[in-house]
């Protein structure tokens, strides 16, 4: 009678632990698409360190719980941390195409170097213009403090939909170029990088179309065709010679991005014929 309280406890336990990484990781995932990776992350380190082998079936493809945190980290421009959250993703979850698309991108960025005590953040800049601190002053703001994350598809996006205009998100890609120019990833660094997201976008392209041609929802995804679009131009640019390692860099930021996107964009539309079926 004692073994089977005691092997009850244990599966209690394990439901509960189960129980909290899902919450953590649906709050770290809505901040991670709002534009505040710092809160994303504590979020899904909170779901990794509840369970190290969560995986994440919600949003295809699935991922390890720490592609999450690396996802977050890199977001933020921190890619060291990125790297070795993606490490333990790929360790969990070696077929984890997402994670490996953002440990190649890690490798590919330029290795700035330790951004100033008082730079500003991706959080800072979509949490202030939120707030309704005008495009212009956030512009101030990082010319006199700093700029201590990177611009691509996603950021971008994330900020404009704060409220960012084109003369500040003009004005944070210069401050940042300033500080990364003479700092860039070796040759070796972009090129193992650029076969890491090769192979990651191969791997993304299979599951795709397995998912397309096999899937009850597949022919919600990718309807306009922009993810397979970006992907054949990211593994075009990779095998060219010489490699334009700047294509490969957007094309990889933006499929990690829209294949994000994707899923929930994917099940809204099954939604909405769901229910336009039962009418």
């Amino acid at each position: 009678m004692q073994m089977r309280f005691w092997f009850f406890g244990l599966v209690l336990l394990a439901l509960d632990a189960c129980a909290g990484s899902s919450t953590s990781f649906l709050a770290g995932r809505q901040a991670l698409l709002r534009g505040e990776p710092d809160n994303a992350a504590a979020y899904f380190e909170q779901a990794a360190q509840a369970d190290p082998a969560f995986v994440v079936t919600s949003a295809p493809p699935p991922k390890s719980i720490w592609t999450y945190v690396g996802h977050a980290h890199y977001n933020a421009g921190r890619y060291a941390e990125a790297r070795a959250a993606l490490d333990k993703a790929l360790a969990h979850i070696k077929d984890d195409p997402t994670a490996r698309l953002y440990h190649g991108l890690t490798l590919m960025r330029a290795q700035a170097p330790a951004p100033p005590a008082d730079g500003l953040t991706l959080q800072e800049v979509t949490y202030a213009l939120r707030e309704a601190v005008t495009p212009r002053r956030m512009a101030t703001l990082a010319r006199e403090r700093g700029v201590a994350f990177d611009l691509n598809a996603e950021t971008e996006s994330q900020l404009k939909n704060a409220g960012a205009d084109a003369a500040l998100l003009e004005d944070l890609k210069t401050i940042r170029a300033k500080r990364v120019k003479s700092t860039g990833a070796n040759d070796g660094q972009l090129n193992e990088g650029a076969n890491e997201v090769a192979a990651a976008l191969t791997g993304l392209q299979d599951w795709l179309v397995s998912t397309i041609t096999y899937s009850p929802q597949g022919r919600f995804w990718d309807t306009t065709k922009e993810i397979r679009t970006a992907i054949a131009r990211g593994l075009k640019s990779a095998a060219a010679k010489p490699r334009d390692f700047a294509a490969i860099l957007s094309s990889g930021e933006l499929v990690g991005y829209k294949v994000e996107e994707e899923s929930d964009l994917a099940r809204r539309d099954e939604e909405i014929d769901r229910r336009r079926q039962t009418k």
